[in-house]
């Protein structure tokens, strides 16, 4: 599914005075081919146990990253039967070689669409505390079919797009098939974090 992008770009494209803004991806997402995925509908039941991930830099050594925002929607479209039901994410931060440096888990309700009364693809802003973040490290979103986290579709596979799967401490391209299509295509998840 292809989504709107109407009203998200500023917000997503937005810069902090006290943080430092990165972003996944290059360029003005208006411009983009934009789908959304949740991992559950695409793998099944083992998605539980699989993350949309990015890999980033910090822009200097002991850099603290404070904050995810992922674009996603919940399937809310502003009627009473697409509220959606309590599910539990997590994000996970991990070093360069995978080692778990923090772990959250929540109901997506606090960060969802239907919370902010948003009907298209809306940033979910997840605040952590101060994590030390060095070299490159990598973000982990756990979906669990409670949000479908946008991302942008690609002509080749992406250099700081994954997926990690927590059994093997594994990660794989985030080469993936778009609904109704039989080829998997490359993708780059859409994901802003910020810190100083």
């Amino acid at each position: 599914m292809v989504l709107s992008l109407t009203g998200i770009s500023a917000a997503a494209d937005a810069k902090s005075p006290e943080n430092q803004l990165l972003n996944s991806y290059d360029g003005n997402l208006t411009q983009k081919r934009i789908v959304s995925i949740d991992l559950l509908s695409v793998m099944g039941l083992p998605a539980y146990f699989i993350a949309e991930t990015v890999k980033f830099k910090a822009p200097k050594p002991d850099w603290k990253l404070k904050t995810v925002q992922i674009l996603g929607w919940d399937g809310f479209n502003g009627s009473t039967q697409s509220i959606p039901r309590e599910r539990i994410i997590a994000l996970e931060v991990r070093d360069k070689d995978l080692n778990l440096l923090y772990r959250f888990t929540d109901s997506q309700l606090p960060y969802s669409n239907f919370v902010r009364n948003a009907t298209e693809t809306y940033p979910f802003t997840m605040r952590l505390p101060s994590i030390p973040v060095s070299d490159e490290f990598y973000v982990c979103f756990y979906d669990r079919g409670a949000i479908a986290v946008a991302a942008e579709v690609l002509n080749k596979t992406s250099q700081n797009s994954f997926i990690y799967i927590e059994d093997g401490n594994t990660l794989l391209p985030s080469n993936l098939p778009l609904f109704g299509q039989n080829e998997s295509v490359p993708l780059n998840w859409i994901v802003t974090i910020g810190g100083n």
